[in-house]
């Protein structure tokens, strides 16, 4: 009897059994969760920016502004996977005005105090490519340096704050250069070619992690103008090296140096003499530094002047005049001001690095002395300004010729040398009578 219950429990169990496996075989599979990335943030990068410059002048004050926006989608047939596509670079806009907010890159300044590197040989370069019609260059080539020329380096920095990405991919930037219509007045000029594009390579780390892991900072294919053409050939998945890929933009300061000189003649002309000169200028940045050359320097590609530290104590010299410093840096708002100096005979002073909008006027005080503007030189700009001056290569000429002659009396001396001679004479015939008429009264 046991036995029974005992064999109808086993079948009970077993027939629960077979029904819950029916059951579960019943209720359909649950799906499993898709794969989908977590956007990764983008982070920054930097490019160099260049300013070339004229040996001997100083770092201008100039800062430089850069729009970033979005490059254009580029689809490829990538069945033989030999090129990957290019996506337009992902933006954070402005809810209010739609303006980019991100990327974003801050001004890039330049001012005197910044360091400078000169480059002593002819043909050095700069690691970037670019188009620069003032050199003759072309996209892609390397600016070349003329003998002497020296250039000053800051980086900018490209902020991604708040863009993610949310798939690899090449994503595509244009960094544009913004123009400046101030710059070309004050002597900066911009590359030709103002845009530079910028990719942004994200790909999955092997995890199913994106990571940014690189930035690629690029000039136009083939030399063309930045397009639809555009990219396709130059992000090669085998690795190829990007021939166009460049460091940053450049540009140059076009400046003219202002040579006074002093000359003085005439018979009664001191040449010892120190004469008070006075430069001042219209127009010309009053934070900006400009180096007055008053002796030869070392470089064979500087204008240099030669005048004296400090003015002497010569006899000819006023008081006003004597023990004065000529000053070796001089700022913009000393020479808009009106900047002394002080110069004898022969003596010079040059001042570099002037701005092409630079006006100028040259005034002394003459004392004495007739005063007439140097032979060839030109003492202001007038209406014009200082790039419409000719000069011998890049330096303009100015100063003064002071004379001072007179005429010499005939002297007492000289008018009476007649009548003492008469006298001698007269004198002499009394004494050679008187010794005769002696001898022949002793002989008598």
């Amino acid at each position: 009897m046991e036995k029974k219950r005992r064999m109808k429990r086993r079948g009970i169990a077993t027939l629960l059994a077979s029904a819950l496996l029916v059951a579960l075989m019943a209720i359909p599979a649950a799906a499993a969760d898709p794969f989908t990335y977590t956007p990764v943030a983008g982070t920054s990068c930097t490019f160099n920016k260049y300013l070339i410059m004229d040996a001997g002048d100083t770092v201008p004050n100039a800062t430089f502004s850069f729009t970033v926006t979005p490059g254009a989608a580029i689809s490829t047939d990538t069945s033989d996977n030999a090129v990957m596509q290019v996506l337009p670079g992902v933006v954070v806009r402005d809810d209010t005005s739609n303006e980019i907010t991100s990327p974003s890159i801050a001004d890039v300044t330049f001012a005197p105090e910044d360091t400078n590197t000169t480059e002593t040989a002819a043909g050095s370069n700069i690691d970037v490519a670019r188009t620069n019609a003032n050199r003759g260059g072309t996209a892609g080539d390397t600016v070349q340096l003329d003998t002497g020329e020296k250039y000053a380096t800051k980086q900018a920095t490209v902020s991604f704050a708040g863009v993610t990405f949310s798939e690899p991919g090449i994503y595509r930037y244009i960094i544009t250069e913004a123009a400046d219509a101030n710059h070309a007045a004050a002597g900066i000029v911009h590359d030709t070619d103002e845009d530079r594009v910028l990719d942004v390579y994200v790909t999955d780390d092997g995890t199913g992690t994106l990571v940014v892991s690189s930035y690629v900072l690029h000039t136009s294919v083939s030399n063309v103008a930045i397009g639809a053409s555009m990219g396709s050939d130059d992000v090669a998945a085998a690795g190829d090296a990007l021939n166009d890929k460049t460091d940053g933009f450049t540009n140059e300061y076009t400046s003219k140096d202002l040579k006074v000189t002093k000359t003085v003649t005439g018979n009664q002309a001191s040449r010892d003499k120190y004469f008070e000169l006075t430069v001042t200028t219209v127009g010309a940045a009053d934070t900006d530094s400009f180096v007055v050359s008053i002796a030869a320097d070392s470089d064979n590609n500087t204008n240099d002047g030669n005048a004296d530290a400090t003015s002497g104590t010569t006899d000819a010299t006023i008081a006003a005049n004597r023990g004065q410093t000529n000053p070796t840096t001089v700022t913009g708002a000393q020479l808009n001001a009106g900047q002394k100096f002080y110069l004898q005979h022969g003596q010079s002073v040059v001042i570099r690095g002037l701005a092409p909008n630079v006006k100028y006027t040259v005034t002394e005080n003459a004392e004495d002395y007739s005063s007439a503007v140097l032979s060839g030189a030109t003492n202001t700009s007038g209406e014009g300004t200082i790039s419409t001056v000719a000069g011998e290569n890049k330096m303009v000429q100015a100063g003064f010729t002071n004379t001072r002659n007179g005429i010499i009396p005939t002297g007492i001396l000289l008018s009476a040398t007649p009548w003492i001679i008469l006298g001698l004479v007269v004198i002499a015939g009394i004494v050679f009578f008187a010794i005769r008429s002696r001898k022949k009264y002793e002989e008598e």
